[in-house]
């Protein structure tokens, strides 16, 4: 993916062009731009309402925006070829599932559907989750079935993986079960797996993310490569606050009378903080916080 820019290539898994969306008087997405290249991990973080899911939606189609365009491996969002939707695996934050059909019944369904689908793969994620075959989708608990969503997404080995908030629901054994999913996909395809994740759970998404895309308010608020965010975004605390400038991308007052800067030092002019600044480094969970407090 392009680290720090809205600068495109064609050969990306993943095309966002000044993607817009408004739900009557409320801006949902403004102005989004990036790209994924093929193979990353990028992680979506933003607080409730920051537009997260709808730009998922967007991506696969799901919602029409008002402006903008998005693309998969080539192909316009808005009309996904059969080919490149059998490259697709999808989990969405709530599963759409049949809840009338047992869990069995429900694998075999959506397996018809998929040229790549792997009997073997379905099946063996199903013993690593635990899931009851024969019992019916509306039997299950919530974790349950995003446990199913996980294994319907998976079992046919896409290449382009997309995740609305998927272990929200799961306990910490299902989130480890899923994050070793993730890892073996790659292995298993024999090719590179691009996926995008949305997710809260912060620690987990560190863990697999290779790019983070920070929404705020349907806004871009920060992107670029985790390994060059993690080396470049800086906290910065000072007794006063730090005038607003290229570079500094939030501020605010803490409980002691100090003041907190969020500091991108690429873009911060030489010599603009004062003598008596400290830096440190930042987490992903506390970059998050210090964001959005």
């Amino acid at each position: 993916m392009n680290e720090t820019s809205a600068r495109h290539d064609a050969a990306a898994a993943i095309e966002v062009n000044h993607l817009s969306l408004r739900y009557g008087a409320v801006t949902v997405l403004n102005d989004v731009s990036f790209s994924v290249a093929a193979g990353s991990v990028l992680g979506v973080v933003g607080r409730n309402g920051a537009g997260k899911s709808s730009l998922l939606q967007c991506l696969l189609g799901l919602t029409v925006p008002q402006g903008g365009a998005s693309s998969l491996h080539g192909c316009s969002s808005l009309a996904l070829t059969d080919a490149v939707k059998a490259r697709l695996g999808y989990v969405a934050q709530t599963p759409e599932l049949f809840d009338w059909l047992r869990v069995r019944e429900q694998i075999a369904l959506i397996g018809g559907l998929y040229p790549g689908w792997s009997e073997a793969r379905a099946s063996a994620l199903c013993r690593r989750f635990e899931l009851p075959d024969d019992l019916r989708v509306v039997k299950l608990s919530l974790g349950e079935k995003q446990r199913l969503a996980i294994v319907l997404a998976l079992a046919h080995q896409p290449d382009l993986l997309v995740f609305d908030e998927p272990s929200a629901s799961l306990d910490p054994v299902g989130r480890r079960d899923f994050l070793r999913a993730l890892f073996e996909q790659e292995a298993l395809n024999g090719e590179a797996v691009t996926v995008v994740i949305s997710s809260h759970l912060l620690h987990d998404l560190e863990r697999v993310v290779t790019h983070l895309l920070f929404l705020d308010q349907g806004r871009v608020q920060l992107i670029g490569a985790r390994d060059e965010l993690a080396e470049q975004i800086r906290a910065v605390f000072t007794d006063t606050p730090v005038a607003s400038q290229a570079g500094v991308l939030h501020t605010r007052k803490l409980a002691d009378n100090t003041w907190q800067s969020v500091i991108d030092v690429r873009t911060l002019p030489a010599g603009s903080l004062p003598p008596n600044a400290r830096m440190q480094a930042f987490g992903l969970a506390d970059l998050f916080v210090a964001l959005n407090s």
